[in-house]
């Protein structure tokens, strides 16, 4: 089966923290659609613990995504970055869009996976990565120091 969402060498920034947190949001997205998939073919027997992962899985993508959200903004602030009040937006709003999607569903033993949201969400990260934390990267590379920026390659 062909993963969800496919990492893509186009969405590295140069800052190796962000890019490796990055994938694993991919990879953690990318679990818990493959298990709401096996879950819909799922037995009646088998229902509990279909539900115990899915829980688990969710629980893990939102965890991961709010630390990194956090990870981030706390680096936009050091850097005295001026979009950061635009960019902690895009992140509230993603972290209400997942918590009020998943957790209803996952509660109730059932995944709750819109086709339409998925897509929405894969184009989010996609969008949200190659273009809002792409603008910091390069924000960092302007600022011409030594630190974070000194060590990002050109695109």
């Amino acid at each position: 089966m062909t993963a969800f969402l496919t990492w893509s060498k186009d969405w590295l920034l140069g800052i190796d923290a962000l890019d490796s947190q990055h994938k694993v949001l991919a990879d953690s997205i990318n679990r818990l659609v493959v298990e709401c998939r096996q879950t819909a073919a799922v037995s009646p027997e088998k229902n509990e613990r279909s539900r115990e992962l899915l829980a688990r899985l969710f629980q893990e993508l939102y965890t991961t995504t709010k630390e990194h959200f956090c990870f981030e903004e706390a680096l936009m602030c050091a850097e005295d970055y001026p979009g950061l009040s635009a960019h902690a937006r895009e992140h509230v709003m993603l972290i209400a869009e997942l918590k009020a999607t998943f957790v209803n569903g996952v509660k109730e033993g059932r995944c709750k996976l819109d086709p339409e949201f998925l897509l929405a969400l894969k184009s989010w990260l996609i969008a949200h990565v190659t273009h809002s934390d792409r603008e910091f990267a390069e924000f960092l590379r302007g600022k011409n120091r030594s630190g974070p920026a000194a060590s990002l390659p050109e695109h």
